[in-house]
C-alpha cells in the first residue's frame, strides 16, 4: 500500500450514512423511523435478529439498496449473491 492509498472501512460507510440520514428531510427521516417500526412490530423475531451482530443477510440487503439509491440506475453495480451456508436464524422465545 502506497502512502497515497486511502482506506475506507466500514466504520467511514456508516459514518456517512448516518450523515446522510441525518441532513435528510425530517418528514423523509420519520417515514423511514416508521418503516423500521412497522417491520419491527411485524416480524419482531427477524428485526431482533437482523438488529444482532449474526445478520449478513440484512447487511447485504442494506449495502444493495444504499448502493442502487445513491447512484444513477445505469451506474448501479450489480453484485452475485454469495451464500456459503444457508443458516437460519436461532428460534427466539
Amino acid at each position: 500500500m502506497t502512502e497515497e492509498t486511502v482506506m475506507i472501512g466500514m466504520y467511514e460507510l456508516l459514518d456517512a450514512l448516518e450523515a446522510v440520514i441525518q441532513a435528510a428531510d425530517p418528514a423523509k427521516r420519520a417515514a423511514l423511523a416508521e418503516v423500521l417500526d412497522g417491520y419491527a412490530d411485524s416480524f419482531p423475531d427477524e428485526f431482533i435478529w437482523a438488529m444482532s451482530a449474526q445478520a449478513p443477510a440484512l447487511l447485504h440487503n442494506v449495502m444493495m439498496a444504499i448502493d442502487a439509491s445513491c447512484r444513477p440506475e445505469s451506474q448501479s453495480k450489480a453484485r452475485p449473491a454469495i451464500r456459503l451456508v444457508d443458516r437460519k436464524p436461532p428460534l427466539l422465545e
